[in-house]
């Protein structure tokens, strides 16, 4: 198990390291998709497409994201798994100390176009992206201690509608893209994984131990 987050882990990195080089030359390929996605997805007035992207932003915000790593992480500890409590409560805190400084790193310009809501900061990485990420990760690995193989099959499919959403919105109100929203993907799951095979440390050492 272990062994497979990691390469998840890998690849992903290795996703974002792409995406970065891209930011930093934009090459043709990244800028007819970005251009392709504002043209598609954020060229549209109709209220109530906006009305709900701007839902599916709020949803994921700091505050949510660090509020539901508050909640979980009390769970975990009603449940003794005091370990995956702290990494996960970590990981949602520093959440936004990582996007803040890719964004300074970066510091890419926002799309060109009329944002439907207030932006700081640059374009790249999309924080919320990350946020939605580490969201529905924390709530999976919740869930996964209650769920069995399909209803963990059928939670991260509705996990991965929901970041999908939160990517759609922030292009959508013309706050990020394509671009931006991938590279907050591929960042938010590195960083969800690194919490979690750290609060899966300790375990695998006292199974090593009891086996010797």
């Amino acid at each position: 198990m272990h062994r497979r987050l990691q390469w998840l882990l890998a690849l992903n990195l290795f996703l974002f390291v792409l995406f970065s080089l891209g930011v930093m030359t934009t090459p043709p390929f990244l800028t007819t998709m970005d251009e392709w996605g504002m043209k598609t997805t954020a060229d549209s007035d109709d209220q109530t497409t906006i009305q709900i992207a701007r839902f599916f932003s709020t949803v994921t915000s700091y505050k949510v994201c660090l509020t539901t790593g508050f909640i979980v992480s009390f769970i975990f500890i009603y449940l003794n798994k005091y370990r995956t409590s702290f990494f996960i409560l970590l990981g949602a805190a520093c959440s936004k100390f990582i996007s803040a400084g890719l964004k300074d790193f970066f510091s890419r310009e926002r799309p060109l176009v009329d944002s439907f809501v207030s932006v700081n900061g640059g374009a790249f990485p999309s924080a919320h992206m990350i946020y939605a990420v580490f969201l529905t990760g924390s709530l999976f690995i919740l869930f996964s201690v209650y769920l069995k193989r399909t209803g963990r099959g059928i939670f991260l499919l509705g996990g991965f509608l929901v970041v999908g959403m939160v990517g759609w919105s922030r292009v959508h109100l013309g706050a990020h893209y394509i671009s931006d929203v991938l590279g907050g993907f591929f960042i938010g799951f590195v960083w969800l994984l690194v919490m979690d095979l750290l609060s899966q440390k300790k375990i695998s050492n006292d199974v090593r131990r009891k086996d010797s």
